[in-house]
């Protein structure tokens, strides 16, 4: 778990110690502290943790990590994001990282997203769970009060370190605590509890909306651009949220609402005619009919890693019977999972299948008497750049084109899906490379 020495997580990590005790062979603990090296304190954090950790035999490691000052971000937001990458860096394949964020917390993040004008996935606040580097997230403890967590803590005789920084009143969340929610719990007691309700409104509602945005960016992606006739066809808030997804999964920042509604008035512009749209270091242009996100001026931020188009990742053997596991000489790794409500039936699936890839810029593989590989992807709504880093997985092909089989753990055929008649079902599991 991610352990600051603070209040809130060392009641979380007290509650794992206790489980731990009750089921020695359950559950495997260990705590991670990030040292951000930002205040004169900060090695008094680490060493009282190591401390508690002895005495409560945790294993802990210290990660020191460096906060780059960068223009346009607040200091808060680019701690957390060092911070963050530290703890998804740390995660080892299948573990689950907690956190110890709880009600108030997430009252205040709904309330500063509120402040900073966000839509519903802004308001949504902080996930109970999510997927996070090789493992998930779990946020535990968002159903407790900090007085409540509070409480515990004094009455088990628990020993914490308060961070120096939390009565300056220049960060945001700090000004809130001290000078607004005080004036807001004397009037609405419960505020924690019924701004924990909206936010889980809000992220139903964000999640129908991302859902059907990442369909319809899918529908109109050419490769990475978009096609502007398809965007036409939408209506105007689904062909924002669609160009939202499609500007997110290139890495850049969403642009503010009036660049937004200047894309979506190029897609009415003349044949003949380029307008740019450009906010920061990015421009959204239109050419002959395709819209195309570019970087002006400065570096493109890295791209997930793409396969490398060598031998060792374009065609590989893959005997399931004999090996359920595929570690591909590419990196990451291919299973075939047993699985009762799995969607493979193992009696229709070939022995000997073949996994490939498909290196962007090349023409698509031809697969026997199915739809074209990009008309699956879009289905799948797998944006461009993602799409090379998927394996194939098909059988056959001795003097016949292939039949696709499988995409990843994303897609299964019809010919071997199972279903009501099954005998013995499997599914498969994609691990891609760290």
């Amino acid at each position: 778990m991610a352990w600051s020495g603070g209040l809130d997580s060392t009641v979380l990590l007290h509650r794992l110690v206790a489980a731990r005790r009750a089921a020695p062979r359950a559950l495997r603990l260990r705590a991670v502290h990030v040292d951000h090296h930002l205040q004169s304190a900060s090695r008094e954090f680490a060493r009282h943790c190591r401390r508690v950790a002895r005495q409560w035999r945790v294993p802990l490691t210290v990660l020191d990590v460096s906060v780059p000052a960068m223009r346009g971000g607040s200091p808060e937001e680019q701690a957390r994001d060092a911070r963050y990458a530290a703890l998804r860096a740390a995660l080892r394949p299948g573990e689950l990282l907690l956190t110890a964020q709880h009600a108030d917390d997430q009252f205040e993040t709904v309330l500063l997203a509120l402040l900073r004008g966000a839509g519903p996935a802004g308001l949504a606040g902080m996930p109970e769970a999510m997927a996070f580097g090789e493992g998930w997230l779990l946020r535990p403890l968002l159903g407790d009060t900090r007085a409540a967590l509070a409480t515990e803590a004094r009455a088990a005789g628990l020993s914490w370190v308060d961070d120096p920084s939390n009565p300056d009143p220049r960060f945001d969340r700090n000004y809130l605590r001290q000078s607004v929610l005080p004036l807001l719990r004397e009037r609405w007691p419960a505020l924690a509890a019924t701004g924990a309700r909206s936010a889980r409104f809000c992220a139903l509602a964000a999640g129908f909306v991302q859902q059907t945005a990442r369909r319809d960016a899918g529908v109109a992606a050419d490769g990475e651009a978009l096609e502007a006739a398809a965007l036409r066809c939408m209506s105007t808030a689904r062909a924002a949220e669609a160009l939202r997804v499609w500007i997110a999964d290139q890495g850049a920042r969403a642009p503010d609402e009036r660049r937004l509604r200047e894309i979506l008035r190029m897609l009415e512009a003349r044949v003949d005619a380029s307008p740019r749209v450009r906010w920061d270091q990015w421009q959204v242009g239109l050419s002959r009919g395709r819209l195309i996100l570019q970087v002006v001026g400065a570096q493109r931020p890295a791209r997930a890693r793409q396969p490398v188009a060598d031998a060792s990742r374009q065609v590989e053997q893959w005997n399931w019977r004999a090996q359920p596991t595929l570690r591909l000489a590419g990196g990451g790794r291919l299973v075939l999972r047993s699985d009762s409500h799995g969607d493979v039936d193992l009696d229709r699936l070939p022995g000997l299948l073949r996994v490939h890839w498909h290196t962007a810029g090349q023409p698509a593989p031809a697969f026997a008497g199915q739809r074209r590989l990009r008309k699956l992807f879009q289905e799948l709504s797998v944006p461009a750049a993602a799409r090379g880093a998927l394996p194939l997985v098909s059988a056959g092909g001795a003097g016949a084109a292939p039949r696709l089989l499988a995409i990843a753990d994303l897609w299964v055929d019809p010919a071997v899906r199972a279903g009501a008649i099954t005998r013995s079902a499997a599914r498969f599991v994609w691990r891609p490379p760290a």
